[in-house]
């Protein structure tokens, strides 16, 4: 396994980890706890647990003396990055034309959703960029051809 994919492995254990753990305990909260949903909501501040990621090349260094990223490296970034940001971009705009279709053209949507839409596309970026890369890794190994 090379230093990209396993990159790739932990950005996706932190971030099925982070929505695994605000999901549940937007859940607690509201239905054990019996907090106000507005309040149950702040169990979404586990997806904090995403920003950990950014420590993986820090974990996983490069070996000096050994070549680490060659043209099916880029070849297979680039890829995941296209994907994840198609991916992203589809979902972005679902996000902001489906309350216009429920709510009409004069509907209104209070601003404290931006911050959820922001934090939203990172992690969909991030989950679908390493699920892509770790995809595209995996198909030779197979015998596919790309």
């Amino acid at each position: 396994m090379n230093r990209l994919q396993k990159i790739a492995r932990f950005t996706l254990i932190m971030c099925l980890t982070a929505l695994c753990t605000s999901v549940v305990a937007v859940g607690v909260f509201y239905f054990i706890l019996g907090l106000p949903i507005q309040r149950a909501l702040g169990g979404f501040g586990f997806i904090s647990i995403c920003g950990l990621s950014a420590f993986a090349p820090l974990i996983y260094k490069k070996n000096p003396g050994r070549v680490s990223f060659d043209e099916r490296d880029l070849m297979i970034k680039k890829k995941a990055s296209l994907g994840a940001y198609t991916i992203f971009w589809a979902l972005f705009v679902l996000a902001a034309m489906i309350p216009f279709f429920i709510l009409g053209p004069n509907g209104k949507i209070s601003v404290k959703y931006l911050p959820a839409m922001v934090f939203g596309g990172i992690v969909t970026v991030m989950l679908f960029e390493s699920m892509i890369t770790l995809e595209e890794y995996g198909r030779k190994s197979k015998g596919e051809k790309s």
